[in-house]
C-alpha cells in the first residue's frame, strides 16, 4: 500500500542552507540553561518568515494529518568547480554539513512558521545536496505534499 501525495506548497528560500547547530549549554545561578547558536536561529528565523509570507501564515496540516517533505539543499559552488570542463548545472554536495541538519533546521523553520501542529507529522522525507549552478546562487527548494483523499 502506499500514499497518493499531492502538492501543497512550492517555495525558494534564498541564501546558504544552515545546519542546526548542537544545543549549547550554560550555568546562571546553579541552573543550566540550553540555547541554540545565534546562527542556526537567524536561520530559521529568516526561513519561517519567508514559509510564513508565502502561504499567509496559514495552516496546511492539522494535527494528525501526514506530510511528505521534500528538501534540495543548494550550496554555493566552489572555485575550483568553476572550471569550463566543470557542468554549469547541479552536482552532489557530498560533504559537510551534514544534510539530516539542515533538514532539521527546516522543519523547525516550518514548525516556527506555522504550517502543521508539529514535525512529528513529517512521514515522508526526502533530501538532496547539491553545488549550485554555475550562473545561480545558493538556496532551499522546499515542497510540501499532503495526502489525496
Amino acid at each position: 500500500m502506499s500514499i497518493v501525495w499531492a502538492p501543497a506548497l512550492k517555495i525558494t528560500i534564498p541564501g546558504q542552507p544552515v545546519p542546526k547547530g548542537r544545543p549549547r549549554f550554560s550555568t546562571r545561578g546553579g541552573k543550566v540553561r540550553t540555547f541554540t547558536d545565534a546562527k542556526t536561529v537567524q536561520y530559521e528565523h529568516r526561513a519561517a518568515w519567508a514559509i510564513s509570507a508565502a502561504t499567509r501564515s496559514r495552516e496546511l496540516a492539522p494535527a494528525g494529518v501526514p506530510v511528505r517533505v521534500d528538501i534540495l539543499a543548494i550550496f554555493p559552488r566552489p572555485k575550483r568547480l568553476m572550471r569550463k570542463k566543470d557542468p554549469a548545472g547541479l552536482i552532489p554536495h557530498a560533504v559537510r554539513p551534514d544534510l539530516d541538519n539542515v533538514a532539521k533546521a527546516l522543519l523547525d523553520s516550518i514548525s516556527q512558521a506555522g504550517l502543521w501542529a508539529d514535525d512529528g507529522q513529517v512521514t515522508c522525507l526526502r533530501a538532496e545536496a547539491a553545488y549550485c549552478e554555475k550562473d545561480q546562487q545558493p538556496r532551499v527548494d522546499l515542497s510540501i505534499y499532503l495526502p489525496v483523499g
